[in-house]
């Protein structure tokens, strides 16, 4: 036997052994993607469910077997009854007025925020954060009724400022900005003072647009949580016009009967907004979710 096939040898099995690695990778990856496929759907069901209930009657809901397609996909009934008989686009309206000053102001006092605590040095910074921190853990419960019982007094009840009053700032928001804002080089900032800039300046023209995938997070999470808030709206708005629409929602909720039909309607109604929101937002979302915690 020659030296060259005893080298074939070890390359043989060298060779077998990475089409074995190989054929154990693509096994694997397909293992992986069906895993995460069916994880996908089982997640998406509900949202199907949903939106076909809204457009079934209510014998095509309490029908047994149950049925996922409805008899007639054109059957816009629960929808028409929710916008006629129901204050549901003064609801909707509601909630956007909430959602938009919640958002304004959580995203502009974030900004200040976050720069004072990423770049700016004055006694008692690091207590102060702390203090924020100590906010985020806090659960909303715990403070719901003083706070009530303060704007109750001063006549808040029952207006847009009592129903913003908690989400004028967010503590959240805050702890993202600090973060990402610490990503960014002081080095530009340096020169912004040299140039003779002020410190609403450089957060206005240099940090503001280097900050931007951060505060389009704080601006997309802050959504989400007003446009979804439901019990403080419940407990603030007493009249039907001031209602938003999770609490409105819950409103027409019969006590004999609960129409799902309708019910599902309303939700396909309620979903739409934060859902065409961050598909468009991802990305920045994504990014800036990323970015703020690089360092910290």
């Amino acid at each position: 036997m020659g030296v060259g096939a005893v080298a074939q040898g070890p390359r043989r099995k060298s060779a077998g052994r990475l089409r074995a690695d190989r054929a154990l990778g693509r096994v694997t990856v397909g293992a992986l993607t069906l895993i995460v496929a069916l994880g996908a759907i089982f997640m998406v069901m509900p949202f199907v469910w949903m939106v076909v209930t809204g457009q079934k009657n209510l014998p095509e809901v309490s029908r047994v077997p149950i049925t996922w397609f409805p008899d007639n996909w054109l059957n816009w009934n629960n929808y028409r009854v929710l916008l006629t008989k129901w204050p549901a686009l003064r609801w909707m309206l509601n909630s956007v007025i909430v959602s938009t000053i919640s958002i304004t102001s959580s995203v502009f006092f974030s900004a200040l925020a976050g720069y004072a605590f990423a770049k700016l040095r004055f006694r008692g910074r690091d207590l102060c954060f702390a203090i924020v921190l100590a906010v985020v853990m806090i659960p909303f419960e715990v403070t719901f009724l003083p706070l009530f019982v303060m704007l109750s007094r001063v006549g808040l009840v029952n207006t847009y400022v009592g129903i913003v009053f908690p989400d004028f700032m967010s503590a959240i928001g805050m702890f993202i900005m600090r973060q990402f804002m610490q990503t960014i080089p002081n080095d530009y900032i340096d020169a912004a003072r040299i140039d003779g800039a002020n410190e609403v300046q450089i957060l206005a023209r240099v940090v503001a647009p280097l900050a931007g995938s951060a505060l389009m997070t704080v601006a997309v999470l802050k959504f989400i949580i007003s446009w979804n808030s439901f019990l403080w709206p419940l407990v603030m708005a007493t009249s039907k016009s001031m209602m938003t629409m999770p609490v409105g929602m819950q409103s027409v909720i019969n006590q004999f009967i609960v129409e799902y039909g309708f019910l599902s309607a309303g939700a396909t109604l309620m979903v739409l907004p934060p859902l065409i929101l961050f598909l468009v937002a991802q990305r920045w979302v994504i990014s800036g979710m990323v970015m703020s915690g690089l360092k910290g």
